[in-house]
């Protein structure tokens, strides 16, 4: 018995977490920053890694063929909605691709729909 409510004691936090705090979005949010890094990293095509490999040097190899991508620390929305249901949010993303690391600005939507579905489209690099 002591073991089972140590489970549902420990798992009663992360539960939390995952259900977030309410309908609220934010665009700093560790679901928010999850979406924006797979709809970059799914982004095969995205400028940003192309010019990392394009500058790397070093050997292709199973280890460094694969980008790496961080957020920066910092996220901030840069307009909001009437409805509060959509964001404009920017910040800095890194790419570590080789041995060349490149920084570029980020820009994204972060949108809820009347169900609490949260979906983010980025806006494409430019260079």
């Amino acid at each position: 018995m002591p073991c089972n409510r140590s489970l549902a004691f420990v798992s009663f936090p992360f539960l939390l977490l995952l259900g977030g705090c309410g309908d609220k979005l934010d665009c700093d949010s560790i679901e928010t920053r999850n979406a924006v890094l797979q709809a970059v990293a799914d982004d095969h095509r995205n400028a940003l890694v192309n010019y990392a490999a394009k500058q790397s040097t070093a050997k292709a190899d199973p280890e460094n063929a694969k980008p790496i991508y961080v957020l920066g620390q910092k996220i901030v929305t840069t307009s909001a909605g009437g409805d509060k249901r959509t964001l404009q949010c920017s910040g800095g993303i890194s790419v570590l691709f080789g041995n060349i690391k490149a920084t570029k600005r980020i820009d994204f939507t972060v949108q809820q729909s009347s169900d609490g579905k949260m979906s983010v489209s980025v806006v494409p690099f430019e260079f």
